[in-house]
């Protein structure tokens, strides 16, 4: 009876033991910070995947015009990638960015007002020069090949393209815009040969 009852007892001091240690690991990782969904990204042979910056993601929430503002022009770990003339330029997000959607700019202009909702997206890199060359070339001028910044910007839910488009300024439009960001990824395409 005394092997069973010591048996039991260190048993039972082994369950606590663990018990412990697991909520104390528990504990200790509701500390941190939620990690940041990634941006994945692919130009030919050339990956690179990256979380948002800390300060330009808002886990669930908004980030504010000010925030979302900053987050545009940030050029801390920007991956970079050469891109020649036909290159295809491939966007993978993390599924909780797809959920919402997610936007495409290519030096500050709008691809597209409609957010992707899949979690994979290909893009034309001529197609995506026209684009911006469209809203900054010069009248009667020929268009040049030129760097260009892409931001990859996830809205929220709140995020209403009509109510964007209705806006009565430019500031109002930034407000409505830039507010419904919840997360920003910049990434740089230079031109090649």
């Amino acid at each position: 009876m005394t092997a069973f009852a010591t048996g039991a007892g260190r048993r039972a001091v082994r369950t606590a033991s663990a018990l412990g240690t697991v909520s104390l690991a528990l504990l200790a990782l509701s500390a941190c910070h939620k990690p940041s969904p990634n941006a994945h990204f692919t130009l030919g042979s050339h990956t690179a995947s990256r979380e948002t910056p800390e300060d330009c993601y808002g886990h669930d929430g908004p980030l504010g015009t000010e925030r979302a503002r900053a987050c545009l022009e940030n050029d801390e770990d920007v991956p970079v990638f050469t891109a020649g003339v036909g290159d295809t330029f491939r966007v993978g997000v993390d599924p909780e960015v797809a959920e919402t959607g997610w936007l495409v700019f290519s030096n500050g202009v709008l691809y597209d007002a409609n957010p992707f909702t899949s979690t994979y997206q290909t893009f034309d890199v001529d197609r995506l020069r026209q684009n911006d060359q469209q809203q900054n070339q010069t009248p009667g001028t020929l268009p040049e090949r030129r760097d260009l910044r892409l931001v990859i910007a996830q809205v929220g839910e709140d995020y209403d393209m009509e109510s964007i488009w209705s806006s009565q300024s430019q500031a109002q439009y930034e407000e409505r815009l830039f507010g419904s960001f919840e997360g920003v990824w910049n990434v740089d395409l230079e031109s090649g040969d």
